[in-house]
């Protein structure tokens, strides 16, 4: 158990030892790229695992963050270490809004992904087999509800059918996240709505494979809740990008750590907070 006087955990890492765990968006590492460049200072830091033998880490949140560090040849970045064990880290999903692309052509790009059928179900049917692992999804439209099922009826969160899934609309559509499957909510929000498109509750398990493994889980998918998460740090890039050995940044973030303990700089929020500036 972590109090609120517990600091958050914070590592000068390799850059190159973080490792993505999902599907990343190769035009917002560019846009965050360009924007670490003109800010010099890296305001969030990735949340991290450390994977169990290895001297790698798997990015549960900040993974495009983490990329354009590689991107930009910064040879460091500041991490937050957090553990699925001890640390009260959970695991949930993000559902997808697909809106603006014509439900015709949505429910065509579907049938071109081998493997997969779609059902007629009610929702709870829907919640129960993707629960029992019997379905690798469930969409809802205007128009009724179907359970997608493995054709092969292999599913055990099968990335390669979640990533064809999303394939139907990536690139076609407008995709939004979502924290519930009802329709009549979703749908004032997006008047151009076309799909709800619902996924499996993933394990830490499933986060670790699928970073051993390169099978990438979809992208904008998982969902970590991270306790005491650090924001704002602001460590200036030229520190992180400098030709100087690990030990020394090291060194220069417990410096800085203490600096902003003796200036009162810490705050710890116990709220529940919405952002609007994300």
């Amino acid at each position: 158990m972590r109090y609120s006087t517990d600091l958050p955990d914070l590592r000068i890492l390799q850059s190159e030892q973080l490792v993505p765990h999902e599907e990343c968006d190769p035009r917002r590492v560019i846009r965050l790229s360009q924007r670490l460049k003109s800010e010099a200072i890296l305001k969030n830091p990735p949340i991290v695992a450390a994977i169990p033998e290895t001297d790698k880490y798997v990015v549960l949140d900040g993974a495009n963050r983490a990329l354009a560090f590689v991107n930009l040849n910064i040879p460091h970045i500041v991490a937050q270490l957090v553990s699925y064990q001890d640390s009260g880290v959970e695991v949930d999903t993000w559902y997808h809004v697909v809106a603006g692309m014509e439900i015709a052509e949505f429910e065509s790009e579907l049938t071109k992904i081998t493997g997969l059928h779609l059902q007629d179900s009610s929702l709870e049917q829907a919640r129960i087999a993707l629960k029992n692992h019997q379905a690798v999804a469930y969409i809802i439209c205007a128009e009724g509800l179907r359970i997608v099922v493995n054709a092969a009826n292999t599913i055990k969160h099968d990335t390669r059918l979640l990533n064809g899934l999303v394939s139907a609309y990536k690139g076609k559509a407008n995709i939004y996240r979502a924290s519930n499957d009802i329709w009549d909510i979703q749908k004032p929000y997006y008047p151009d709505i076309t799909a709800l498109v619902i996924f499996p509750r993933l394990t830490p398990a499933d986060i670790l494979h699928a970073a051993r493994s390169d099978e990438m889980i979809p992208t904008g998918i998982t969902r970590h809740i991270i306790p005491h998460r650090a924001l704002n740090i602001n460590i200036p890039l030229d520190v992180l990008g400098a030709g100087w050995p690990q030990e020394r940044k090291e060194d220069w973030l417990q410096d800085w750590l203490m600096e902003r303990m003796s200036a009162n700089a810490i705050r710890f929020y116990s709220e529940s907070t919405f952002s609007f500036n994300e």
